[in-house]
């Protein structure tokens, strides 16, 4: 067997996979039998990965929360049915290290795995008694799974259970709950001895193109020892300890009020009040687009971070402690400002039955202006003032009110937030010779993208990137070369990238030469090519493009017919219209593209790729010139107007 119905073209499958997880005698046990049916299988099988953690101490009269795997074994099974079993070690190495907590991994292969193997493992981790670890089971993998069987044995609920959350706070244990997200026809079974869950024919994760991370979304069962006996309490509780420990880092203290007198001035409106402080804000160094400092050097340098106070007078700090500088320095000014904390857009989704704080990372600003809230992003270094980066757009998240904290979504962006525009001022000779220039002007996400894209690498690395982006997608043989890029560090202004272009372009055939209509989408790939989906569609933030062509035809070419004007409609979604001109030796083209909303559910799917083919087959639409014989007092490649 190298390939099953149940799972077309999938590299292996899970055809049993168990877990079992004791907390009255501190184990959790993993068995698995993987059948191997391609080459790709065999290498995602090739070493198995066993995550644990370890403390490196713990405070006097406490014992660390110390993680050890044992019982490693395993064997392959050939197509044959010959029995290898494994026989080595498994060996060590260290993913991550957080404070005293170090996460780890044990790593052993099994032998001889081929295409057609079944290869079957299992371990187990013991930890401290004075732990416990409540499962959170992700049911639904890449791989397709026939059969697998979940078992939890909690402790006595009698017993007094101290938890303590992922911000610090310890709370007495008395509930035990468990959050389900399962197939269709499948129920948590609760026993004499525990819980049991029995799954079959899992389907794997559908990774599309534009998709959210459907991760957080994934069939689970998780179980939780909570003080809370409800999700709302949880998110309610949490929500107020994050926000009296953001109050207290952003008190407008009186170094933050002496700061802000020195920014504004007494005859500043409400705006132009915020635009400055946003704006010394902006001068702060952001660690995570530099580097993070360590403690030995903030120490070194007399530093310590406590409020935001202290950020400005380091004058450097994360992007969350930045947001709370801007929050404290616009409380100082006298305005109504409140916190929020989100999700990071292409990473996970909030999931209100997962109780875990942490999926929550991201905190923006919602500041009162002359009567309106508006939503500020100071955590993103060159994000413009008054805007959101778009992985926090249309985030749901948790935020501070007058009356406590609530959850709430941050506003989408508008298409016209995110607008680009391209220009190309070219020249075509009669041999099909190029030349001219570029000029792209981008306002919003797509100039953040790139000035992020610069921080992370050089300037010279951005030119490199930006121009094989420009490349990939202008007419075959035309050559773009990065000449400069125009106000990269410059949030305030308009991004503009300048490109040469050189090369050849067009196909001749007799007395016709052929030549793209759409200079800047010639080679662009299709959109959404697959005709079914499951997964909804983001494509990431609504925007306007529009293209600009002005081209000039040498002698012995004239314009001989262009495409029709056009216009195909997404009513209330997007929007395409591209009008072509061509008369004698100029034509012309102005493309535009505009997408309103970003998020589109798998049931409009079909009309969304409907839409974007049409958009690609008219992209592909080409112009006819007519060629001539070219006097010999004339240069064939000069341009119009020039002599010998």
């Amino acid at each position: 067997m190298t390939s099953d119905p149940a799972a077309p073209n999938a590299p292996a499958v899970y055809l049993y996979y168990e877990e079992r997880v004791d907390d009255k005698l501190h184990f959790h046990k993993v068995y698995a039998e993987v059948k191997i049916l391609t080459e790709k299988g065999k290498e995602e099988f090739s070493e198995i990965e066993i995550p644990y953690e370890q403390g490196e101490s713990a405070p006097e009269g406490e014992t660390a929360n110390d993680q050890n795997v044992n019982n490693v074994r395993g064997r392959t099974i050939e197509p044959d049915g010959t029995v290898v079993p494994f026989t080595g070690k498994p060996y060590r190495k260290q993913l991550l290290k957080a404070g005293e907590e170090k996460i780890m991994e044990k790593v052993f292969s099994l032998p001889d795995v081929r295409v057609g193997s079944i290869i079957e493992y299992q371990y187990t981790i013991d930890y401290e008694a004075n732990w416990l670890m409540s499962p959170s089971w992700i049911i639904q993998q890449d791989l397709y799974v026939h059969e697998a069987h979940y078992h939890f044995v909690p402790t006595d609920t009698g017993e007094t259970i101290m938890s303590t959350d992922a911000q610090g706070h310890e709370n007495a244990v008395s509930h035990l709950i468990y959050y389900q997200w399962l197939p269709k026809g499948t129920q948590v079974r609760e026993g004499l001895d525990g819980f049991d869950l029995v799954v079959d024919n899992v389907p794997p994760l559908q990774h599309e193109p534009y998709t959210p991370p459907i991760d957080s979304y994934s069939y689970r069962l998780i179980f939780y020892y909570s003080p809370y006996d409800t999700g709302e309490a949880f998110w309610k509780a949490e929500g107020k300890y994050w926000s009296k420990d953001l109050d207290r880092f952003a008190e407008p203290s009186g170094r933050i009020k002496a700061a802000v007198a020195q920014i504004v001035s007494a005859g500043d409106n409400e705006d132009q009040k915020l635009q400055k402080i946003y704006a010394a804000v902006m001068t702060v160094e952001n660690t995570d687009f530099t580097r993070e400092h360590t403690q030995q050097e903030n120490k070194a340098e007399g530093q310590k971070v406590k409020t935001a106070a202290d950020i400005w007078g380091n004058k450097r700090g994360d992007s969350n402690e930045i947001t709370r500088l801007f929050i404290a320095m616009a409380r100082a000014a006298g305005f109504k400002t409140y916190a929020m904390i989100v999700t990071v857009r292409d990473q996970n989704l909030l999931n209100l039955g997962y109780l875990f704080w942490p999926q929550l990372s991201d905190e923006i600003a919602i500041v009162n202006v002359d009567g309106k809230e508006q939503y500020f992003d100071p955590g993103e270094r060159y994000c413009e003032y008054g805007k959101l980066d778009w992985e926090h757009d249309q985030m749901v998240g948790i935020r501070q009110t007058d009356n406590g904290t609530k959850v709430a979504e941050a506003p989408s962006a508008v298409y016209k937030d995110n607008a680009t525009l391209r220009t190309a001022d070219l020249t075509l000779a009669a041999n099909g010779e190029v030349q001219g220039q570029i000029r792209i002007t981008m306002r919003g996400t797509e100039a953040l993208r790139w000035r992020h894209f610069a921080l992370a690498h050089d300037e010279e690395a951005t030119k490199k990137a930006f121009e094989k982006q420009i490349q990939a997608r202008v007419p075959a043989g035309v050559q773009v070369k990065m000449n400069h890029f125009l106000a990269l560090s410059d949030y305030t202004s308009n991004l503009m990238a300048v490109l040469d272009v050189s090369g050849t372009m067009g196909t001749v055939t007799g007395k016709r030469a052929f030549i793209p209509a759409s200079f800047f989408e010639a080679r662009a790939a299709p959109l959404f090519p697959a005709q079914e989906r499951e997964n909804p569609v983001d494509m990431g933030y609504p925007f306007v493009a529009r293209d600009e062509i002005n081209l000039t035809l040498g002698p012995g070419l004239s314009v001989a017919s262009v495409p029709a004007k056009v216009s195909i409609p997404y009513p209330q979604m997007a929007e395409y219209q591209a009008a072509y001109g061509g008369q004698g030796s100029i034509y012309k083209q102005v493309r535009l593209l505009a997408l309103g909303n970003a998020i589109y559910k798998a049931s409009e799917y079909p009309q969304l790729r409907d839409f974007f083919q049409k958009v690609g087959a008219q992209d592909q639409q080409q112009v006819v010139l007519d060629r001539v014989a070219v006097s010999a007092g004339a240069e064939p490649n000069a341009a119009p107007g020039t002599k010998r």
